[in-house]
């Protein structure tokens, strides 16, 4: 069943960047997840989750599932940053070397590594609350415009 709390919110193409914090925490995954975006522009973005929506492993770290869902989420939210309005990425590949417990709060350090026309490259630092890399994430997203829409304000 989808609520009023499940519809993703517009990118503000355009907008100051002010307005992309705003918009990144909007949507569905960011309010379930308690994210909060602390930088954004383009090419680039930091998110903080305070605590885990899941249980703690017992080393105390947050599960690797969700630090992995979160930072697919990044990936999505710093490739919209650099894309033409209406074109809407899509995760090819994703892996995750998982260097030591995710001890929250976390930071997720999102980066366009490489954009091309058909592709982006991106990798996602997550930082425990020791200040270490916890997690580092590589993907690719595919962005071919084709397939793949996000809606524009003000109608189709």
């Amino acid at each position: 069943m989808i609520d009023d709390s499940d519809v993703w919110p517009v990118p503000p193409y355009g907008a100051d960047w002010d307005k992309w914090a705003e918009w990144a925490e909007a949507m569905p995954v960011s309010r379930r997840t308690g994210v909060s975006c602390t930088k954004i522009e383009s090419g680039r973005v930091t998110l903080v989750v305070e605590e885990s929506v899941w249980p703690l492993n017992p080393t105390g770290g947050v599960h690797g599932g969700l630090v992995v869902a979160l930072a697919d989420h990044c990936f999505g939210i710093v490739a919209l940053t650099v894309l033409d309005q209406g074109h809407m990425p899509a995760t090819a590949t994703l892996t995750a070397d998982f260097l030591r417990p995710a001890l929250p709060p976390l930071t997720f350090e999102a980066s366009i590594d490489r954009l091309g026309r058909t592709m982006a490259f991106v990798t996602v630092d997550v930082i425990n609350r020791t200040g270490k890399l916890a997690t580092k994430v590589n993907g690719t997203m595919v962005i071919d415009g084709s397939s793949r829409f996000v809606p524009v304000s003000g109608g189709s």
